[in-house]
């Protein structure tokens, strides 16, 4: 199937980003919204950034893209797309409700795609009467720049349907990692949440101070930024809300109250001017100055990421490979998770591991992948071979 005309649901920060990169790939797309007073700020916003972009001579023509882009409040703008993108706020049933629509006011050839970053794409799909041609298009913030996108196929979700995603989003200049079935947090919110969740449990269990964790982070490991920094960037509720729904679908929980603390307290990070730093003003983010060195041992900080990581591969729901991609292309990382691994030595992880869960965290329980590749002396690059091979 060929695709020439996208619509869009949502004008907010994702939705304009997205309307914006399909236009910029050559597509005719449908921006749609509750209101002209959100269609008008995106359009705004998308005209901004495509100044920016005609400015550093990245495109040759600002207008002529902007013209493929219509705006409307009503989905008829939709009915001859072929290819719908949702990107409106995480609440199912507003989910839902759009793709009853879609499904409705969309030709039957059209596949409808949801960017959601945690809810069950089979919840949504389940909505509609093409539950084979409903899939997760999960974009990175801000998708213009961000060169990443998850593709989360439901338990319905047929292999053309996928395949035509992964097409779509190399189309759009970027880089898709295809999970092999959906998992709650997909592969970068379930990495995400563990590495704070290891952060968390060193500095309530007394081990290292915030920022002994995020200079570990960010001078050892060579992270953009610390962990707990990166918490407050994301913004504290976001988090919260993105630990809550890996929880309440049956991830092992690591019992950590900092988090929820902050949000109590209206401390949400950037966003709110304080967190677990304070920033210059409401929104206004600066570089948080860390100590040069840290006691925190890299191993020890990766360990609860590793192990989720190596759960992901031992279940063939993505290689070692795509974790990898997804770490550099989704946060920034300098290289992928599991190379890092593989460098500090995936003895050292194991190790960790051991040592926490006999402390009685469930969560850090070595997944027999970990375990058989140090047994097999498969420690990293030291030896040649780790999740990679060197």
């Amino acid at each position: 199937m060929m695709i020439s005309k996208i619509a869009v649901v949502g004008a907010g920060t994702m939705g304009h980003g997205i309307a914006e990169v399909a236009a910029l790939s050559g597509f005719e797309v449908a921006l749609i919204d509750i209101s002209w007073d959100f269609l008008n700020k995106a359009k705004e916003r998308i005209s901004e950034s495509l100044n920016k972009l005609a400015e550093r001579k990245q495109i040759s023509d600002a207008k002529a893209v902007l013209d493929r882009i219509s705006f409307n409040t009503s989905y008829d703008i939709a009915k001859d797309a072929d290819f719908a993108i949702e990107a409106v706020p995480e609440k199912l049933e507003l989910k839902r409700t759009v793709f009853r629509t879609l499904d409705t006011v969309m030709p039957s050839h059209a596949v409808l795609a949801t960017n959601t970053s945690s809810i069950p794409i089979s919840d949504i799909a389940e909505a509609t009467n093409r539950k084979e041609k409903v899939i997760g298009m999960h974009f990175f913030n801000p998708p213009v720049i961000m060169k990443l996108v998850e593709v989360i196929p439901s338990k319905y979700t047929n292999r053309e349907t996928i395949d035509l995603t992964i097409d779509l989003a190399k189309k759009m200049n970027k880089i898709p990692v295809s999970l092999k079935y959906e998992i709650p947090g997909f592969v970068s919110n379930r990495i995400f949440i563990r590495l704070l969740q290891e952060a968390c449990r060193e500095v309530e269990s007394g081990e290292a101070k915030i920022e002994e964790v995020d200079s570990t982070a960010r001078n050892k490991l060579k992270l953009p930024m610390g962990l707990f920094e990166l918490a407050d960037y994301v913004g504290l509720d976001v988090v919260v809300d993105i630990w809550n729904v890996l929880v309440v679908r049956g991830t092992p929980d690591v019992n950590c109250l900092m988090f929820k603390t902050k949000v109590n307290e209206k401390n949400l990070g950037v966003k709110t001017g304080k967190g677990f730093y304070t920033y210059p003003a409401p929104g206004k983010y600066a570089k948080v100055q860390l100590p040069e060195s840290s006691k925190v041992d890299p191993a020890r900080l990766l360990s609860l990421a590793v192990n989720e990581a190596s759960w992901m591969i031992e279940n063939g729901i993505v290689s070692a490979k795509d974790v990898d991609t997804v770490m550099i292309y989704g946060f920034n990382f300098p290289k992928g998770l599991m190379e890092m691994a593989d460098e500090v030595g995936l003895d050292k992880i194991l190790k960790n591991l051991e040592d926490i869960y006999s402390k009685g965290y469930q969560a850090y329980k070595p997944t027999e992948l970990l375990s058989k590749l140090v047994s097999e002396g498969k420690i990293g690059k030291s030896k040649g071979e780790g999740f990679h091979k060197y």
